[in-house]
């Protein structure tokens, strides 16, 4: 039997999920946050497989496995990439870090909550992925709020926009981000197709079509922001990748010879 402690829904949802599946010495964990963990664990783990699915820092997550070794058990932190509804079904996405013999022993209970993707034995990545994947998650969600936003002032429901959303999504949107992969692991990014000074107008063009129905102009005008420093830096002739060394602060665009 597979122990299931904490609280909160992901709590509740994990029990329902797991229910009977086998687990010898499997402890599962997801508190509302790191600091009950001290409260919930049993003061001796001796045997026991504890994975913590309580969102947190790295710096969080290996002190948890500092403080489930000092009292004899073993630690595999991991992070739930959606909501409680959502476990159980093999396309939801969780990652673990940690302890790789505790995910290989206790795999087959964990892929019962869907998708077990193992990132190394430091504790802290799978937080930093946590991280990393939320912000994808919130960027991607906010840009279509202002898009249903932008549509809904002229009287287009939502509901029928989302289809042709949702396959741009998993159609051309997914190339273009397996495209800027390899562009941003080679540093080179090609504007041969559509690059910032292009792309700069249209963003104002978004500016004024937001601003003339009254919406919140915070995101397109960050957009905007981006883009102009990159020209400013000297990436105005490099595609939209090229925004990457902004946000990693690099100063300037290499010369080009």
């Amino acid at each position: 039997m597979v122990a299931v402690v904490g609280t909160g829904a992901r709590a509740v949802g994990l029990a329902g999920v797991l229910g009977e599946a086998g687990g010898a010495g499997l402890v599962v964990v997801c508190a509302e946050g790191h600091g009950e963990l001290a409260e919930l664990l049993a003061p001796e783990l001796g045997g026991v497989d504890l994975v913590n699915l309580t969102s947190g820092t790295g710096a969080e997550a290996r002190a948890a496995a500092e403080l489930v070794r000092a009292r004899g058990g073993r630690y595999l932190d991991g992070a739930l990439m959606a909501h409680p509804e959502h476990l159980g079904r093999p396309e939801t996405v969780l990652v673990y870090s940690g302890d790789a013999a505790v995910f290989r022993r206790q795999r087959a209970v964990l892929a019962r909550l869907g998708e077990a993707n193992y990132l190394g034995p430091d504790p802290g990545t799978a937080a930093l992925y946590d991280l990393a994947l939320l912000n994808f998650a919130w960027a991607t969600l906010i840009g279509y709020l202002q898009t249903a936003a932008l549509l809904g002032a002229d009287g287009v429901p939502a509901a029928a926009v989302t289809p042709m959303l949702t396959r741009w999504l998993r159609g051309t949107v997914a190339e273009v981000i397996e495209d800027y992969a390899t562009q941003l692991d080679a540093g080179s990014y090609p504007g041969e197709q559509e690059w910032l000074e292009l792309d700069a107008p249209l963003m104002g063009n978004l500016v004024l079509a937001s601003a003339e129905r009254g919406l919140d102009l915070g995101l397109p005008r960050l957009v905007e922001s981006l883009t102009a420093r990159g020209i400013a830096a000297g990436f105005g002739r490099d595609g939209f990748a090229s925004l990457v060394e902004v946000i990693r602060g690099s100063a300037a665009a290499p010369a080009r010879t």
